[in-house]
Formats: C-alpha cells, structure tokens, sequence
C-alpha cells in the first residue's frame, strides 16, 4: 500500500471572463459528444494538446479559494474521457492481450506523445497528466485494471477503468471516475483498490478507496465503494459506500477474501482524554453478490489497550494475548506494572501480513520507558472480531511487510537538535480581513522532515477559515535545516507563530 502525497498549493480559478474563454476556445459540441457518447469508443474530435492547454491556463494564486467552475470542470471531464477513449482502443486492438501491462500502458504514453501531450510532469495546477497505469490483478488475472491521474491543486485525480479478457483483447467492463464537481474535495485524491479473490466459483469484486484533496486541514474523507460489473461500464453494481474519517499522513490496509474484506485505518482520536492523539478503526465486511455489510467494527487507542492490559491481573490480562506468545508477554506484562511504561504516544503504525495463506492485519505502538525519548520496546497488536489483541513485545522493531517506520521527535527533547528557520515569508492578510483588523497572529504544529521543508501543518488557533488557510499555504512552503538526533537528519514537530503581514 503506497502513501500519496498531496502537495498544497493553492489556485486562482478562473473569472467569468476566463470562464467564457473555455466556451470560445473548446467549444461546447466536442464536450457535449464526448459525455452524451462517453460509452463509445471514438475519440472527441478536439485534440488532447487543446483540452490540456486549455486546463494549462488556469492560473495560480495562493489567495483563491479551490472552488472549481463550471467550464474547468466540464474540461477535465473532456480530459479524462479522452484518456479513457485511447486506453480503450489501445486493449482493443488485435493481440493486445499478449502484450504486458507496462507495455500497453507505453503504447497509451507514446499515442500522447505523438500529440504533443507528456505524461508524469511534475504541477500542481490543472492540465498535468501525472501518470497513466495498467495492472493484472494477481488475485484475478482475467481482469486488467487501468488507472489515470491527473493534477489538480492540493492533489490529484484518479479515474480507474476495468476491462476483462476477450478472447485476444480486452472489453472495458467498468469504469470509477469523479465528474462535474464544484469542489476539488470531491476529486477521486489517492486513489487505490483491491480485487478480491474468484475462489469457489464466486464473482470477484472490486474495492476502491480515495482521500479527498484539501488543503484545510491533515484530516480528511475516506471513501470506500464496493463494487461488481454492472450493465455496462458506466454503472456498476454499488453495493456499499462509506465515508470515514482519515488523517493524510497516516495508512490504510486491506484483507481481502472472496466472502468479504476487513480495513484497518487511523482516524480521529478514540478517547476524549487523547485528544490530538489517533485510533486505529478495525473494520470487517461481508460480501454477497448483491449488497456489502458491516459484520464488525472496532475501534480503540493501542496506548489505551495497553495500558488497561498493564493494570490487570494477569489472570484477567492473558485472555487479551495471543496463545502462542502468552509466555514471554507474562514477563512483558509482570515489567510494565513494575516500571513506568508509555506506549502509543509516540506513533501508531499499521501493517498486514499473510500467515498460512490467511491476511492478518496489525497495529503497532512503539513504547518507551521512564524519562526515554525514543522507542525501547514494541508491541504488534492483531486485529480479531473482539477487538485487537496483543501478540508480541520486542526492544527490536518488527520486521514486518508493507511497514513504514517513520519517527517523528517533538521539538526540545534530549539529544535532538531543533530544525532552524532559513526562508519563513509571512501571509499576507486576505484583502476583507485586512481592513477589519489589526495586528494577527496564529499558532500553529508543523512537522519538519529530513530535508528540511514542511510536511504536515496542524491549527491550534481556528479563528476563521479566511485566515487559517492562508496560513496553511504559507507555513506548507518555509524551509529549516532539518533536526538532527544522533548526527542523523530526522523528521521533527515543532509550534510555528505565523504572523500576517497587511
């Protein structure tokens, strides 16, 4: 599972007069044919180097807001349909099934390159193919899986085509895109799937899951969809769909089998009394061929888990261990009441593993011992339809698949050199706020990476919307020379004042 990155910016949309130059430039009968025909395989007359031009001259201005009009909208949709045109031509061609994944993808790169049209620019703004992408699905290699992004302010857009095998091609059976919003927290951001498994005669299914783009806050929309083929590409069978809350810096895992899946994600803090920390949310589905439900849902802290594990008496403590291990987590359970342990606070990470062919999906806490700053034991806790339970402690990180270790120090710690301000520009104060106040000022929490620029910004004061983003935009881009903590560069939060300049 792949993180996503999300750079914010921020983007000055267009005037109505900018408006009408898209009506004037395109015109409206190549984007009306494109979306009354988008089933058919013929390419809008309009050539892709237009539409991406067209969408290139948006301009950026970090004072708009990401509100997306009409005519921006309606182009990107003539964008990816035109994309979606030419990947379904390509598999459609004779003898495209002999043909690789990467291989088919390239003919699709190479097709836009004869127009002028690149693909994997780097941008942020509008009109930027950022990557084209075609996969077989292990778990069901009849199926082949496409997907294009691309760039929009605060993220990307992601559009997902499947196509199944048809005797030497392949037939476009199911398509997942997000069109004519108004909001650029409604693009499809990160988008990633599963297919599940056609074991014992049973259909597979499709899971996709995408996080909205915003550039508000590092809390933001999970959206899950489970889907079949439907009756033809553009409907697919939805049998469930949920909105969860999610914070962009963390992961999300899948478990798949052919009955049904179970996602482990981090969400919004589970105890009043951590507030500001994260939950881990344990999720298990069930999957028929006409409709997806919730058999379970758990959610816990595993610093909570943990601690109320260490109150107990053992007698009472061992029923939430792992049979296997339950001899060395008595010694760990017998040294956590006697010392003063912390485990939790420190990060939460997520992994999933394959035992005997079964998906296990893992929550780990790193702890730390007395006055300790850095980790000195781990606990891997497995999710299980009761909750989770604890499998293992270790003083050495687990090695484990899919796992991003990932240290984040707090600023003032012993032996962790601060990150140092080099380029820190103020906001200017938005023109209707300006005339109304004085002298502004915000806190606010930034982490600091390795390098030395800005990949995390957290509010602690809200006073208006108006004021807090600007902040955002502005803090996301200062540079530090990075922390350090045993000579090493390591990734450090910090509390940042931002003060607006009029």
């Amino acid at each position: 599972m792949s993180k996503f990155m999300r750079p914010v910016f921020r983007i000055l949309l267009l005037a109505l007069g900018s408006v009408e130059l898209f009506g004037q430039s395109l015109g409206k009968a190549p984007l009306q044919e494109v979306i009354s025909n988008k089933n058919e395989v013929a390419v809008p007359s309009a050539s892709t180097r237009d539409v991406v031009s067209e969408l290139r001259r948006v301009r950026v201005d970090s004072d708009s807001d990401w509100e997306v009009p009409p005519a921006v909208s309606h182009t990107l949709e003539l964008l990816k349909h035109r994309l979606r045109g030419m990947i379904v031509q390509t598999l459609a061609a004779p003898n495209a099934a002999a043909k690789e994944p990467g291989a088919l993808a390239a003919d699709v790169i190479d097709r836009l390159a004869g127009e002028d049209v690149p693909v994997g620019d780097n941008g942020n703004g509008y009109g930027i193919i950022s990557s084209i992408e075609f996969r077989r699905p292990t778990e069901y290699p009849s199926w082949l899986v496409a997907t294009t992004t691309l760039s929009i302010p605060y993220g990307g857009d992601t559009s997902l085509y499947l196509f199944e095998l048809n005797g030497d091609s392949w037939k476009h059976l199911l398509t997942v895109e997000s069109n004519d919003y108004k909001n650029i927290s409604d693009a499809q951001g990160g988008l990633t799937y599963q297919v599940a498994p056609a074991t014992g005669g049973r259909e597979p299914y499709l899971i996709t899951a995408d996080v909205s783009p915003s550039p508000a806050s590092v809390w933001q929309a999970l959206r899950l969809k489970v889907l079949r083929i439907g009756a033809d590409p553009d409907h697919p069978k939805l049998l469930a769909k949920r909105t969860l809350s999610y914070c962009i810096e963390d992961d999300y895992l899948f478990s798949v089998h052919a009955d049904g899946f179970e996602l482990i994600y981090m969400g919004y803090a589970i105890d009043p009394e951590l507030a500001g920390y994260r939950g881990v949310h344990h999720l298990e589905y069930g999957v028929s061929s006409t409709r997806a439900w919730i058999e379970r849902e758990n959610a816990v802290d595993p610093y909570n888990v943990i601690r109320r594990w260490a109150s107990q008496d053992w007698t009472i403590a061992r029923r939430s261990v792992d049979t296997s291990t339950e001899a060395s987590l008595q010694e760990w359970h017998a040294r956590l009441r006697k010392d003063h342990w912390q485990c939790g606070l420190g990060g939460v990470y997520l992994s999933h593993r394959l035992v005997d062919g079964e998906g296990q999906l893992l929550a780990v806490a790193s702890c730390t011992k007395g006055e300790e700053e850095k980790p000195s034991a781990f606990a891997v806790l497995k999710a299980s339809h009761s909750g989770f339970r604890i499998m293992t402690f270790s003083t050495t990180k687990p090695n484990l698949p899919e796992m991003e270790w990932v240290s984040t120090y707090f600023a003032g710690i012993k032996g962790l050199t601060d990150p140092v301000p080099v380029d820190t520009p103020q906001p200017k104060l938005p023109g209707d706020v300006a005339r109304d106040a004085g002298k502004v000022t915000l806190r606010m929490s930034a982490v600091i990476d390795e390098y030395g620029g800005v990949i995390d910004v957290s509010v602690i004061d809200w006073p208006s919307k108006k004021i807090v983003v600007p902040a955002i935009q502005a803090v996301k881009k200062w540079k530090y020379i990075p922390g350090r903590m045993d000579g090493k560069p390591v990734k450090v939060q910090i509390e940042v004042e931002v003060s607006f300049e009029h």
